[in-house]
């Protein structure tokens, strides 16, 4: 398929996905009505009084007291067809708030056949990014490019914290519902942490790893990205984040400024240019403290490739060589002429090294 209808496959991208609901950890409080209280049982004299009635229906009240003793019963009658006898007896309890678990829709891309490869993009991305390789890489795997929760399509949970530790959580649950039991993991920029920290909770599930430019938030990054990130500032900033914004954040993200065209910059911008979406991204660049991860690089059991641009201005060749270096089993590849966005800028050579790397398994 011609790079240009690769690219037009992924306009209006929330009509080609698809969509899969997960169960989100913790509880959501819910208000329920509380049941009618039940009117008192009639007393003995009562009773007796509306049995003689039952038996004179010619008698001046007799069908107004049978009437009566109808409405009562289907009054008191608040109880589940299947309770006990003994529980529906019992005059029905006030009921309080229900806890439940929220549930969230996640939005997906999927094609191919083969092993499983799962792509993680990054903070303020939707899976737009891998729009120049995902129809190649479906050639060799059953490819899923999911949009991360805040993200893209996908739900904004309003309990979710965008920690990486919930994003790593997500992920997995993300698989269990597709029924996935392990997958190749490649990822971009901070959502390399989002992998990371999946990879070493669950060993199990990861088969190999491949890092583009991993890293969080770098003095080198634009103003805009910093100012989100501060506790003071942060939610001036989002506010401010606009089609502009967005426009020039890709100039700097790129090596080659012909990549990013008017229609780039506006798929780019549309998934998140609403309140709850710019939320989203003010809460995960706000809550992305990586540090654990790094501490940990040494236990990482699965192989990984680390690949960046030699132009990259954000992530610099220092940054990934301390992953590099942390790792037990990791290659190192640097790609020039290319910016940040090296998977955007250089399909091919992105291409070529992941299938290189993970041998495709033939059926």
């Amino acid at each position: 398929m011609g790079l240009s209808l690769e690219v037009k496959k992924f306009i209006n991208s929330e009509h080609t996905g698809e969509y899969i609901e997960i169960e989100l950890p913790g509880e959501l409080e819910v208000r329920r009505p509380r049941a009618k209280k039940a009117k008192p049982a009639p007393s003995a004299a009562e009773s007796v009084g509306a049995e003689g009635a039952s038996g004179n229906e010619d008698m001046p009240g007799a069908q107004d007291a049978s009437n009566a003793s109808e409405a009562t019963g289907a009054e008191n009658a608040t109880a589940p067809e299947d309770m006990p006898a003994s529980d529906a007896a019992q005059p029905p309890l006030e009921e309080g708030p229900e806890m439940r678990h929220e549930r969230a829709r996640v939005h997906y891309i999927e094609a191919g056949s083969g092993e499983p490869l799962i792509l993680v993009h990054t903070v303020g991305q939707s899976f737009y990014t891998w729009r120049r390789v995902f129809n190649r890489l479906s050639e060799h795997y059953r490819v899923i490019a999911p949009d991360l929760l805040g993200h893209g399509y996908s739900d904004r949970p309003l309990t979710f914290g965008y920690t990486i530790e919930e994003q790593a959580d997500a992920l997995r649950r993300f698989m269990d519902a597709l029924g996935i039991e392990s997958a190749h993991f490649a990822a971009f920029s901070m959502g390399c942490a989002y992998a990371l920290k999946f990879a070493l909770q669950y060993p199990e599930r990861v088969g190999r790893l491949v890092l583009v430019s991993p890293g969080s938030i770098t003095p080198e990054m634009p103003l805009s990205i910093r100012m989100i990130d501060s506790p003071l500032l942060g939610f001036f900033a989002s506010r401010m984040y606009g089609l502009r914004t967005v426009e020039n954040m890709l100039h700097e993200a790129v090596f080659d400024l012909t990549n990013i065209t008017p229609d780039v910059v506006q798929e780019y911008y549309r998934p998140a240019s609403d309140p709850e979406g710019r939320r989203a991204i003010r809460l995960s660049l706000q809550c992305f403290e990586d540090e654990e991860i790094i501490a940990n690089l040494r236990a990482l059991a699965a192989d990984t490739l680390i690949l960046m641009g030699a132009e990259d201005k954000w992530h610099t060749s220092e940054t990934c060589e301390l992953y590099h270096a942390a790792m037990r089993n990791a290659g190192f590849s640097v790609v020039r002429n290319a910016g940040h966005l090296m998977h955007e800028e250089k399909p091919d050579r992105f291409v070529a090294a992941l299938l290189e790397f993970i041998p495709v398994v033939m059926p």
